[in-house]
């Protein structure tokens, strides 16, 4: 760990920030904790620190990095996941794991599994190239962005929820949006759907932390099951439902809500 601090120092130091005017469900509000899935893991973020739990093993690691971070989420490739973090003061972002990488980009705000955005709206990918993802962006920075079950990108601002596919303007969805966007193959807008606690939608249920319970639900909004649980962001890591909780409680769950030890 000592050496990828030192690696991420040098390749700071190397590359002259770019400042320009910038996965699961986030709230709007930039919540303290934040949080992004995939099939390799998960990643969270909190109080600007970085921490990494790969699947299957989910042991909690502390990623050392040269800056307090502002967003963070994994990039999906063909076959594997990266994990990234975005360093807004400095202009970058860097991978968070065993193989630095370091990419100036500007000032990031908010990541998806594909895009990074800006304080300005604007997108480039995770190579920092705007051609990458298309010229067309938002106007002004996102609160929250998240890849869809369609593998189109979603963003809320405030209320309003942006579909955005990068070859055209982003399409106002709704002025009204709940506060937590997640993917959905079913869900009200596209690729995703709204809702007023943190969501995750599987086939094999929807999952809703309520903030005194982790519920499951069938298409019809029944309960199926639901175990004790405080607030925190939830997602799933290949047929696991895993949540964070602030302070870094990790809990695994069977699709079933049968918790395992991590």
């Amino acid at each position: 760990m000592k050496r990828l601090t030192l690696a991420l120092s040098l390749l700071l130091a190397a590359c002259a920030p770019v400042v320009q005017g910038g996965t699961s469900a986030q709230s709007t509000s930039k919540p303290a904790l934040q949080a992004s899935f995939s099939p390799a893991g998960v990643i969270w973020l909190e109080g600007g620190q970085v921490w990494l739990a790969r699947s299957p093993g989910f042991q909690k690691v502390n990623v050392r990095l040269p800056g307090p971070a502002s967003a963070v989420a994994w990039q999906a490739g063909i076959n594997d996941f990266t994990p990234w973090a975005a360093l807004t003061a400095a202009g970058l972002i860097v991978t968070a794991d065993a193989r630095p990488v370091s990419v100036p980009v500007g000032r990031v705000v908010a990541l998806s599994s594909s895009r990074v955005y800006r304080e300005d709206g604007s997108a480039v990918g995770f190579d920092g190239s705007a051609a990458a993802v298309g010229s067309a962006g938002l106007l002004g920075a996102p609160d929250t962005v998240l890849t869809g079950s369609d593998g189109l990108d979603y963003a809320l601002q405030g209320s309003r929820l942006y579909r955005v596919d990068g070859s055209a303007a982003p399409t106002l969805l709704t002025t009204g949006a709940a506060p937590f966007v997640y993917a959905s193959a079913t869900g009200e807008f596209g690729g995703v759907g709204t809702a007023n606690a943190p969501t995750l939608a599987t086939s094999t249920g929807r999952y809703v932390l309520t903030g005194a319970a982790l519920e499951r639900r069938d298409a019809a909004g029944v309960l199926l099951a639901s175990v004790p649980h405080g607030a925190g962001m939830l997602g799933a890591v290949g047929s696991l439902i895993v949540t964070v909780q602030p302070g870094g409680k990790l809990r695994v769950f069977a699709p079933e809500l049968r918790e395992l030890t991590p």
